[in-house]
């Protein structure tokens, strides 16, 4: 008895298919706002407004990976919320595994590798910043 293997050619990605990865997943992040002007000071200002620019620049990546879009908005809501709440520790530790993914994916070019250097170092500057706050 002989036994004959046939191994299924995998269909390659179509002009069409490759265009949609242009086209990005949405970032959503949550945030719960409850208590953040009872922890507020005018020195935690700037932490925060770079934090918020930095989530705009994240959720306007068009990343070409669901896996990694899940990562980033993770990692993006922990950075958010320990920021709001004053957890400057837990923000430095989220901002700076943020930036290693964001230079990850640039390197890998699974979104716009510009975006993400501009990214990486805006949470390389807020991870300076929440280390600042926590001496």
């Amino acid at each position: 008895m002989s036994h004959v293997f046939a191994t299924r050619r995998h269909p390659r990605a179509s002009l069409g298919a490759l265009a949609a990865l242009d086209f990005g997943l949405q970032v959503r992040i949550e945030s719960c706002p409850a208590q953040r002007t009872l922890f507020a000071s005018e020195e935690e200002l700037p932490v925060r407004e770079l934090t918020s620019e930095l989530a705009d620049l994240v959720s306007g990546l068009r990343v070409r990976s669901f896996a990694l879009r899940h990562e980033l908005e993770q990692l993006t809501s922990a950075l958010v919320l320990n920021v709001d709440s004053g957890f400057w520790a837990l923000a430095h530790r989220a901002a700076l595994d943020l930036a290693a993914l964001l230079g990850s994916t640039r390197t890998h070019c699974l979104a716009d590798p510009a975006r993400c250097l501009r990214a990486a170092q805006a949470a390389r500057h807020v991870a300076d910043l929440c280390r600042q706050e926590v001496r």
